[in-house]
């Protein structure tokens, strides 16, 4: 066989065949905005899935579905009423107005459901004098929203695949209002509760679908931006909710940040009637019932443990058991993934190592993030004698900061893909060593911690940013919502993890003895540094040993340098 297909074998007409011809031969180079369904956003081409018909076999069925495997190269397709259903990675195209209205829409929405997130820490205090509970309970109101919403996130994909992205958005805003009235008009904890939870369904609705709009809408040339705006929204959301909870608690009270929840979203549902389109087409029904329980089991199982080793620590029976079970669980559940006929997450293309090390290095700096913006208050509150809003001023500077920068590392990704991106752990090792170094000496200062943390956020954006846009566009087009769902769900796990850790350390670690301090926050605060420390040095090299040997291979555009090499 010499590679091609003739018009006899398949049945397609003679100008498809020759356009079907040059691209298994490699003898068509498609612009970047044309490129085929087969070819991943890095220049790494996937198999080309052709079904060949026997010369004995006149089955009519071989050749419909052999055609049909090969229309996946056109750009769009139309699916019902007006709604385009766009079918590449990077489009550009027609669609591209439609992209951003929608981009337009969904992002202030999402911002105030991730800042949602963050909010409720700084208010303890105030729920155990008016709602009359201890902090072991009042500290349900954030582990009930976690674990709703990193159970929510793992089926979105799933969702995607069988939802309009309308039906989605309007559904996911509702519940969002509907959980913000019900938190501000809450007269008992359960009620509270109650309202976070339907939060975070909400959240678990809508934060997903915005990397499905850019992945597959974004024109190919300024991925790298949208999807840094996106890192924008979610990462600058959860951290300048302390600050603004810290603020309206302190001067009108805990009802009011969640009242301030609702205008935007609300704004934008309305919006959305006009401008939410559809970008993904759907797949009928199914739903793999083990599927659902170990996801259920695995991810709930990590977030309550994690949600609880704060209030019981890690030793507790309760928190052991449960991470057992999740982990155990949460391998099961990717385990069967690969061989169930109905996934709920489609993990068959994300062996790849490629993907897996962008996705690892992403993830793994939400929980120093995270890990961070746990213990910073603590330290400036009770080592520092500051006020809540004294508290929350103090790290909006980096926040700020952080938000600018994930543009910039998205343009950087544009220009450069992951190329230099290693540099943005270099910023967090000089991070934690100087406030290392200063809580050993006992220097710790206010001016210290605004400094630290500005540093910090000079290199988690780069971190983020850029391999979050590498993991998710190295995926065909049919796998970017269930990439999304491993990322987003990945990324609050990460986030769960890092506060849980970081907390225990900060109180457990009260004695270090080669800590001049005697207070035993700050030698916790000095283990916590030392943890961030470490781990970025060891992302570090593997960041760099992996920027060395694929651009070996490949240009700046991520495009291989010979051409019919197959890379990991």
């Amino acid at each position: 066989m010499d590679g091609n297909i003739n018009e006899n074998e398949l049945g397609v007409k003679q100008p498809e065949m020759e356009k079907l011809n040059n691209n298994i031969n490699g003898e068509e180079d498609l612009p970047d905005s044309t490129q085929n369904d087969n070819t991943n956003m890095d220049g790494n081409d996937l198999p080309i899935e052709v079904k060949i018909k026997n010369n004995d076999d006149d089955d009519d069925d071989d050749n419909e579905d052999a055609v049909k495997e090969n229309k996946n190269d056109s750009n769009q397709k139309m699916m019902g009423d007006d709604h385009v259903v766009i079918r590449k990675v990077g489009g550009g195209g027609p669609e591209e107005p439609k992209f951003i209205s929608m981009l337009l829409t969904i992002i202030p929405v999402l911002f105030f459901t991730t800042l949602n997130e963050s909010v409720a820490t700084v208010m303890y205090n105030d729920l155990i004098i008016d709602l009359h509970k201890s902090i072991t309970t009042i500290q349900w109101v954030t582990t009930g929203f976690v674990l709703v919403l990193a159970i929510g996130m793992v089926f979105s994909a799933f969702i995607a695949k069988h939802f309009h992205l309308r039906t989605i958005f309007f559904s996911g805003v509702l519940f969002f209002i509907g959980g913000s009235v019900i938190c501000v008009f809450a007269n008992s904890f359960i009620l509270l509760l109650i309202g976070r939870i339907i939060q975070g369904v909400g959240t678990a609705l809508l934060m997903p679908q915005i990397s499905n709009i850019v992945i597959i809408m974004s024109p190919r040339n300024r991925l790298g931006f949208y999807n840094g705006l996106t890192m924008l929204v979610i990462i600058t959301g959860n951290a300048l909710g302390p600050t603004i909870s810290g603020l309206i608690t302190r001067y009108l009270g805990w009802r009011y940040v969640f009242a301030i929840l609702i205008p935007i979203p609300l704004i934008g549902g309305i919006v959305g009637i006009w401008t939410m389109g559809n970008v993904i087409e759907q797949e009928p029904f199914h739903l793999d019932i083990p599927s659902v329980l170990l996801a259920i089991l695995g991810y709930g199982g990590i977030s309550f443990g994690l949600g609880n080793s704060g209030t019981y620590g890690f030793g507790s029976l309760i928190v052991i058991i449960s991470l057992v079970v999740g982990i155990l669980c949460l391998i099961s559940f990717f385990v069967w993934e690969n061989y169930c006929s109905h996934p709920i997450v489609c993990v068959k293309n994300m062996g790849r190592p490629f993907f897996i090390i962008n996705i690892f290095l992403s993830t793994i700096n939400s929980s120093t993030l995270i890990g961070w913006l746990a213990i910073l208050p603590f330290i400036i509150q009770i080592y520092l004698g500051k006020s809540v809003a004294i508290s929350g001023i103090s790290l909006l500077p980096g926040g700020l900061l952080n938000a600018f920068l994930n543009i910039a590392a998205g343009k950087l990704y544009d220009s450069f893909r992951f190329k230099y991106a290693p540099f943005g752990f270099l910023f967090v090792i000089i991070s934690s060593s100087f406030l290392f170094v200063m809580s050993i000496n006992d220097e710790i200062k206010l001016y210290i911690i605004i400094v630290g943390y500005i540093c910090l956020n000079l290199g988690i954006p780069i971190i983020m940013s850029i391999y979050t846009s590498s993991s998710l566009t190295c995926m065909p087009p049919q796998s970017s919502p269930h990439a999304a769902a491993v990322f987003h769900s990945f990324f609050q796990l990460s986030g769960s993890l890092g506060s849980a850790i970081y907390v225990a350390l900060l109180n457990n670690f009260s004695d270090v003895s080669f800590c001049e301090s005697r207070h035993p926050l700050i030698n916790g605060a000095t283990i916590c540094f030392l943890l961030t420390l470490s781990i970025n040095v060891v992302c570090l090299m593997v960041a760099v040993a992996w920027s060395i040997y694929y651009f070996k291979d490949h240009d700046n555009q991520g495009n291989p340098k010979q051409k019919n090499k197959i890379y990991p």
